[in-house]
């Protein structure tokens, strides 16, 4: 296994103290990333106590099977839109028993994009069970790597300052 970045790792780490001090559980939803913030939060020992799972829903249909993403969703705004991203992220919270979701679809590159969807724009959201969820935008640059270890940074920022706001 290659070494992951030691700034997300740390990143994860305060993420999971955060959690663990609040007593909460957690969910990821994936597409664009593919398992790589599961893979971040899991990473650290003893994750086990604020991770409940993670889905990795790169296709439409995986959307719609496994989180219940509605299929009109994905036909009218496209797989790479705040809708899916927010659903994904709801979804996620319904599956488990769990109180925080993080969600992420987008287009990594190198190709897919276009005009009004450029390689790079990613939507994340984070869903709780007592809120409505927050959904963010993104344009990042660079390689696919570039593109996903960014959605990855982010997804982790907005899980801990949405933790610490809640502290």
């Amino acid at each position: 296994m290659t070494e992951l970045p030691q700034d997300l790792v740390e990143l994860a780490k305060e993420v999971l103290t955060c959690a663990r001090a609040q007593g909460k559980r957690l969910v990821t939803a994936e597409s664009c990333t593919g398992g790589l913030i599961a893979s971040f939060l899991t990473a650290v020992p003893g994750s086990s106590d604020v991770i409940e799972g993670g889905f990795v829903t790169y296709s439409n249909d995986a959307k719609t099977r496994l989180l219940g993403v509605p299929r009109d969703a994905l036909a009218t705004h496209g797989a790479v839109s705040d809708i899916v991203a927010s659903a994904m992220a709801e979804g996620a919270l319904a599956q488990v028993q769990a109180q925080m979701a993080v969600s992420v679809t987008g287009i990594a590159g190198p190709g897919g994009g276009g005009k009004d969807k450029p390689v790079g724009l990613v939507f994340m959201a984070l869903a709780q069970t007592d809120a409505d969820a927050v959904v963010k935008r993104y344009v990042f640059a660079g390689t696919r790597d570039d593109v996903r270890r960014a959605a990855v940074g982010a997804a982790l920022e907005l899980l801990l300052s949405t933790l610490k706001a809640e502290a």
